[in-house]
């Protein structure tokens, strides 16, 4: 077995080598060593009056971001360092690189991959990795610590046991290009179970391990038809320490198998299945999609999957009168219980259309509507009337839009409505859960092209309706910009005044900000900015009035 690992590896260093030899004469004509990037300070003050400091008087921010390519090899770095991380060992938290040549691309410290949806799906790791794309060959390898191991919190009841070193390897193995591949993932983490000792009370996790084996693919035809399919079967063992399940007739496969897989009485299998398959013309388009992920279905290589759903999706769109009018939509149906143990099967079906109309380059109006029901049915066990859910969401929201200019003068009027209605369809409970919220909010803005002045104003309106409240909220906004200097100093000043709160209980809130801007050079810059709220109840209120301020002063430096 190890033999047959080396030679593959063998095989795997000698194909790149001989397409890495090919480049050599370009690599020479690069420029030996470049960097750019920025460096950045930033200090913030804060104060308060009337309530209780929600942080601290100072802080500051250190961070740094940059690229060092060295003869075309880039290698890309980043770190951030505060007074709010001085409890940690490190100065700043995760660092790494991915330096990339061409086909070529390599990843060392803290980093996140991603071969597929259902395997790999950006779960952070400290350690290293490889990319090749050389062609058609598609090869990727990664391998590192995905958990740190911690001694858990007696504070925290989320989070109350220690938790084992975790650590694995994903490989990816396919071949096609961006438009046209198909890729063998496989992936395996587990607990190193020698990384923690187990304390006295006994209180301690037991080890786990997952094994993923998946396909990744895309097809383009005709230049139109793009067909997707991905999928996925994760073996997941919650606890390395179990006894495995032996017969005469299993044993021997088994004891050989749990030296890589670990299969015992705590293991479990689920999958994962997407498909879609799109086309797309001149003027329209059209997609459908599948989808089937198991109840616990999950991957150590990512850090959350929506589980224990089955959908079907179709999205329409397309452009007419010279593409002055789009639309597009979708509507799907999805369940799930799909295993048939919960005590009721939900079922919910999704729709949502999105219109734009621009019929000048005056006017132009975009609007959209969703609505998303949900309901039930027996599963497991039959329904009661009174718990039975039955509801609908509603989304919808309307913005018009008019735009005058000439070389002096512009003018922009705007219009943003925004309206959610939650009902349900339940007699028991409908009156406790019913909800509706609406937003307005009308905007004018002036530009005064020659001299850079921006100058703002609106009107805002805002409500929430809930069986235990009526929240009501209106006012105005205004705000001016300008920009000196052929735009090295801009300053921005912005206002809103809102009267809010329940009919029986609003006070005015006054928010306002100051932002500015200075280009000292080409690589030097400073920025300032400036917070103040005011929040002034009435007399007899339970809420105290209160002024609170925050300032930051930061300086940029790009090379």
């Amino acid at each position: 077995m190890r033999a047959t690992r080396l030679w593959i590896l063998c095989v795997l260093f000698s194909f790149s080598g001989i397409l890495f030899s090919q480049d050599i004469e370009n690599i020479a004509k690069e420029k030996p060593v470049t960097l750019h990037g920025n460096i950045g300070l930033d200090i913030m003050g804060y104060a308060v009056d009337g309530i209780p400091a929600r942080q601290l008087p100072f802080s500051y921010i250190f961070s740094a971001n940059a690229t060092v390519s060295i003869y075309g090899f880039e290698f890309p770095f980043a770190f951030v360092f505060s007074d709010k991380q001085r409890s940690y060992a490190q100065s700043f938290d995760e660092f790494g690189i991915s330096p990339k040549y061409k086909w070529i691309t390599l990843h060392a410290g803290y980093r996140n991959v991603t071969f597929s949806n259902f395997t790999l799906a950006g779960h952070t790791f400290l350690g290293g990795g490889i990319e090749l794309n050389p062609g058609i060959f598609r090869f990727g390898f990664v391998y590192g610590r995905f958990q740190r191991e911690t001694s858990g919190s007696p504070v925290f009841e989320t989070d109350p046991l220690p938790e084992f070193k975790r650590k694995g390897f994903a490989v990816k193995l396919g071949v096609g290009t961006e438009n046209n591949f198909f890729d063998l993932i496989f992936l395996r983490i587990r607990d190193d179970s020698t990384s923690l000792h187990q304390p006295d009370t006994g209180a301690i996790r037991a080890p786990e391990q997952n094994v993923v084996a998946g396909i990744n693919s895309r097809f383009t035809f005709f230049k139109k038809l793009v067909w997707e399919v991905e999928g996925a079967i994760s073996l997941y063992t919650n606890n390395m320490w179990a006894n495995p399940s032996l017969d005469s007739s299993t044993a021997s496969i088994i004891r050989r198998m749990n030296k890589f897989l670990v299969i015992n009485q705590s293991s479990e299998y689920y999958t994962a299945f997407r498909s879609s398959l799109k086309y797309k013309a001149k003027t329209w388009s059209l997609k459908l999609e599948y989808q089937r992920i198991d109840p616990n279905y999950r991957s150590m290589g990512a850090y959350f999957f929506n589980n224990d759903l089955e959908n079907l999706t179709i999205s329409p769109s397309f452009a007419l009168f010279k593409k002055k009018l789009a639309i597009s939509g979708s509507a799907g149906l999805q369940r799930d219980n799909l295993a048939g143990t919960k005590r009721a099967t939900s079922l919910r079906t999704i729709g949502n259309v999105n219109v734009s109309c621009n019929p000048s380059s005056t006017f132009g109006v975009d609007a959209s509507y969703g609505n998303y029901s949900i309901g039930q049915r027996d599963g497991r066990l039959p329904l009661n009337d009174t718990a039975k859910i039955h509801q609908i969401n509603q989304n919808f929201s309307l913005m018009p839009r008019l735009l005058f200019f000439n070389s002096k003068k512009s003018h922009m009027i705007m219009l943003v409505y925004n309206l959610a209605n939650f009902t349900d369809k339940n007699e028991f409970t409908s009156n406790a859960a019913a909800f509706n919220s609406q937003t307005a909010q009308l905007s004018y803005v002036l530009g005064l092209i020659k001299s850079k002045w921006s100058f703002s104003f609106g009107l805002t309106y805002f409500s929430v309706k809930t069986c235990l409240s009526n929240n009501i909220s209106d006012g105005g906004t205004f705000g001016i910009s300008k920009s000196f200097i052929n735009d090295k100093i801009s300053l921005t000043w912005n206002n809103s005044l809102m009267y809010s709160g329940q009919i029986q209980d609003k006070s005015w809130v006054w928010n306002s900000n100051i932002n500015g801007n200075y280009k000292i050079t080409k690589h030097h810059s400073i920025k300032l900015n400036l917070f103040f709220t005011g929040n002034y109840t009435n007399p007899g209120s339970q809420n105290p009035s209160f002024n609170e301020s925050k300032g930051e002063i930061g300086y940029v430096y790009k090379f």
